[in-house]
């Protein structure tokens, strides 16, 4: 079973202006031909919509490193002491994998603190330049003292499509340390050491979010190109 209770489903639906409106929602219960949801959140506006029944998704659901897509279709609401909403569901064999367990990594500077798990040297705080769910590459200080094969541990600051912070700590070790040609800086590749994939999950879904964005983005370009 790949669809679990309790964890978050995307929804993306294409409006009049051909733009991409995302919605956040959690999986309430799983049927045999049906999902129900609680009422979903637009990530631009922290608001419920008003949907009408028929109204067409695409899906996206993260798991275990992997990114699932699949269409559905709002069916009904559904009263009671927990209102939800019930979507169509055709089963997970209509389910198309659209990222297998290879880490994507994203340019993007998000904060990191870097600390020795050997007092190898003095804890820092820097940004990261790109960042997967096997590891990252950082903006080293003048005069870092980190070394290669150095074991770490880190403390990463995500900004989630939702407006949250997320706040993830892993072990890592120092890949390789080098000097950026483009700029002269000093950068270091960290690999992550985590005891379960569970740990990288944060790291993995704000990849896919950053993705989207981007995703969002260039179809919005294409849309104004051709209005």
């Amino acid at each position: 079973m790949k669809l679990k209770v309790g964890e978050t489903l995307i929804l993306e639906e294409l409006n009049n202006q051909k733009q991409i409106i995302r919605y956040r929602c959690k999986i309430a219960e799983i049927r045999e031909n049906a999902l129900l949801i609680d009422y979903p959140i637009e990530e631009k506006t922290g608001k419920s919509p008003v949907l009408l029944n028929g109204t067409s998704f695409t899906a996206i659901y993260v798991v275990d490193n992997q990114v699932f897509r699949f269409l559905t279709t709002f069916v009904c609401r559904i009263s009671g002491q927990v209102p939800v909403m019930l979507m169509s569901f055709e089963g997970e064999d209509k389910m198309e994998e659209i990222q297998r367990r290879n880490y994507v990594r994203v340019e993007t500077n998000v904060d990191i603190a870097v600390h020795s798990l050997t007092q190898a040297f003095r804890p820092f705080a820097t940004l990261t330049s790109d960042i997967g769910g096997g590891g990252a590459l950082i903006l080293l200080p003048e005069k870092s003292e980190i070394g290669e094969e150095d074991l770490i541990e880190v403390w990463i600051s995500l900004p989630m499509a939702s407006a949250t912070y997320q706040y993830v700590k892993l072990k890592g070790k120092v890949i390789r340390v080098f000097t950026d040609k483009h700029t002269n800086g000093m950068r270091a590749t960290i690999a992550f050491i985590t005891q379960t994939e569970r740990d990288r999950q944060p790291i993995i879904r704000f990849c896919f979010e950053k993705q989207l964005e981007s995703r969002k983005k260039l179809l919005e370009m294409e849309s104004r190109k051709h209005s």
